[in-house]
């Protein structure tokens, strides 16, 4: 199987998002971790947030260390609306608001679509689709209020293709995608609202998740090779920054082309209903 190339070059200036203030949900590990690392590097100040609290204070001392940027953190669930509004006046205390929304933290378990229990149904899509919403809209409610302009990134996935296995996760996301939109044209030039669809990464979340032999299937696409979490991160940031000053409502699928061709599945192709092909 290739190895995912060594990403190990900032590719960002130190002062790019100098006197920001980035709020990462789901920070403390994996693809949120490294996406609160490089808007550090970035010259951003950081609030993580996420529903443990060793992972993000491990985090907290790593970007501290080597960043010299401020770091604070605050245990939340997303799902709950009273903890979101802790977070957001939190933040107003901490920092006097934010400038960069990520809404990183998801989840999702691959199983097939007819056995999907009630309750694991609304557990992801509580957790995609409600607590994203829950994010966006208290921070949303304070971008506006604030003479600065914001932005928001919301991390998805790979859309377009349906993806059989997940389909609690796929409606999720995909809702969140044209609430992106919906909100990138009421809000205007005031809050910035983007996704970014990262594909096959390995990350230890995505190495647990998945059987190992759909793991080695995924890596087969265009590009030939798995993503690494650096780089979503970088194009997280990218959007966050003002390079990309006229973008809203915009997909950015960092996938490979995972979005075009390779496969896009979660289980075997035995464990779905469909018919065997006629020889």
């Amino acid at each position: 199987m290739p190895e995912t190339p060594p990403q190990d070059r900032d590719v960002f200036a130190p002062d790019l998002l100098k006197g920001q203030v980035a709020l990462v949900t789901g920070g403390g590990t994996g693809l949120g971790r490294e996406v609160a690392r490089v808007l550090a590097r970035s010259g951003a100040d950081l609030l993580l947030a996420g529903r443990r609290l060793e992972p993000l204070e491990e985090t907290a001392r790593s970007l501290a260390g080597t960043s010299g940027r401020r770091i604070e953190i605050v245990q939340a669930n997303i799902r709950d609306v009273d903890a979101v509004a802790v977070l957001e006046e939190r933040s107003r205390e901490l920092f006097g608001g934010i400038d960069v929304l990520v809404n990183n933290a998801g989840g999702q378990f691959p199983q097939r679509a007819r056995d999907i229990s009630a309750k694991g149904w609304r557990a992801v899509v509580d957790t995609n689709l409600n607590g994203t919403w829950n994010m966006i809209q208290a921070f949303g409610r304070q971008m506006l209020e604030r003479e600065r302009r914001g932005s928001i990134t919301n991390v998805v996935m790979v859309s377009g293709r349906g993806f059989p296995g997940l389909a609690h996760s796929a409606a999720a996301r995909a809702g969140v995608i044209e609430l992106s939109r919906t909100l990138a044209w009421e809000w205007g030039n005031r809050v910035r609202v983007n996704c970014v669809a990262p594909g096959p990464v390995i990350t230890a979340g995505f190495e647990a998740a998945y059987d190992p032999a759909i793991v080695r299937e995924m890596y087969k696409v265009p590009m030939q090779r798995f993503g690494s979490p650096r780089e979503v991160a970088n194009a997280v940031v990218f959007l966050a920054s003002p390079a990309a000053s006229w973008i809203t409502g915009e997909l950015l699928q960092v996938a490979g082309g995972q979005h075009i061709y390779g496969s896009n599945q979660a289980l075997f192709d035995g464990d779905f209903e469909r018919d065997a092909l006629p020889d």
